[in-house]
C-alpha cells in the first residue's frame, strides 16, 4: 500500500481557503511522486489574511493566475485513490480536502488517513511538543516549515524513520506496531 503525504496552506481561517498543496507518495520506503501546487481560492474565500501570509508568505497575487482546486484535484486523485492519506495534524489538512471536496462537488471514494503527529507522540514521547518543525529538527530534517512540499516531506520523513525503526517499510506494518488510528473522509 502505498503512503500519499500531503499539506495545505490556506488564504485564511476557512478551511476552503486553501492556497497551496504540497504531495509526497512513497511505496516500500521508496518516493514515486512529489509535486507543490499553487492553488487560487475559490472566490468565496480568496480574501488572504495578513495572519497567514505571514505563516507562509503566499499572497493572491502569487496565485491569481493558478488553477483552482477542482482544475488541480485530477492529477492528485490517481495517488489519493490508491493509498493511505497521511499529514501532520491531520484533522486540519483533511478538513481542508473535504471542504474542498463539498465546495466544488468532486465525488471521490472513502479515503483513509494516518497522522504522523500521532506516530510522534508515539515514538518519541520526550520531546518537548510533537509540532512537525520541533520533531524534525529532532530527527535532522532540514525543513522550510509552512512550504506546502516541505512540510509535506517533513511529515513523510517523519514516517519513514519511524519505519526504519520497525525494519517494516509497508504502510499496514506501520499502523499495525504502533495501533495507528485510521480515520476516514466519507
Amino acid at each position: 500500500m502505498k503512503l500519499c503525504v500531503i499539506d495545505f496552506e490556506t488564504a485564511n481561517r476557512h478551511s476552503a481557503s486553501a492556497c497551496s498543496v504540497g504531495v509526497m507518495v512513497v511505496e516500500n520506503g521508496e518516493v514515486l511522486h512529489e509535486a507543490v501546487y499553487l492553488i487560487k481560492p475559490h472566490v468565496k474565500y480568496a480574501y488572504f489574511d495578513e495572519m497567514n501570509i505571514s505563516i507562509h508568505g503566499i499572497r493572491y497575487d502569487d496565485v491569481e493566475h493558478e488553477p483552482e482546486f477542482d482544475q488541480i484535484y485530477p492529477y492528485l486523485k490517481p495517488w489519493f485513490e490508491d493509498s493511505i492519506l497521511m499529514a501532520h495534524n491531520a484533522s486540519f489538512d483533511m478538513a481542508v480536502l473535504n471542504s474542498l471536496f463539498k465546495l466544488y462537488h468532486i465525488d471521490f471514494k472513502t479515503l483513509k488517513y494516518i497522522d504522523s503527529l500521532e506516530i510522534a507522540r508515539k515514538v518519541y514521547p520526550f520531546l518537548r511538543n510533537h509540532k512537525l518543525n520541533t520533531v524534525c529538527e529532532h530527527l535532522e530534517i532540514e525543513l522550510n516549515h509552512h512550504e506546502a512540499l516541505s512540510d509535506a516531506k517533513g511529515s513523510c520523513l517523519i514516517a519513514l524513520n519511524t519505519m526504519a525503526l520497525l525494519g517494516d517499510f509497508e504502510v499496514e506494518a506501520l499502523i499495525d506496531r504502533l495501533n495507528l488510528r485510521i480515520n476516514y473522509i466519507i
